[in-house]
Parts: structure tokens; sequence; C-alpha cells
């Protein structure tokens, strides 16, 4: 096991705060994709699904991943 600095973690928290929502973003696409295929999705539904994720969003879920690790209970 590695020893990482307050830096390295929130690092390896940003990057997998991004994987994840990276993941989402595809998913969410794939699902709209089929919704669309069976006539489900109206073009407003599609152009909210292809709306990418804000720097906001991703540090929200950062910190949100982040939090287990600086909290002690």
């Amino acid at each position: 096991m590695t020893n990482k600095n307050p830096f390295e973690i929130r690092a390896d928290m940003l990057k997998l705060a991004k994987d994840y929502m990276d993941k989402q973003y595809e998913t969410n696409i794939a699902v709209a994709e089929k919704m669309t295929d069976i006539g489900e999705k109206t073009l407003e539904d599609i152009r909210e699904t292809y709306k990418m994720y804000s720097t906001e969003e991703l540090m929200a879920k950062a910190k949100e991943m982040y939090s287990f690790v600086s909290t002690k209970d």
C-alpha cells in the first residue's frame, strides 16, 4: 500500500468522479437512443440527455465521493 498525500487522494477522487460521470453519460445516451428507436423520447428529452455535465456537477460528485475519506465515522 502506498502512502498518498491529501492532494493525491483528492486527485484520485476527482478522477473517480469523472470516470463515474462519464459512464453515467454514456449510459444515458444509450438508453435515450433505444427510447428514441421505439418512439418514447421527444426531441427535448434527447437534447437534455446529450447535455454534458458541468464542472460544478463534477466537483460536487468528487466532494461526495471524498466525504467518506474525510469523516472519521
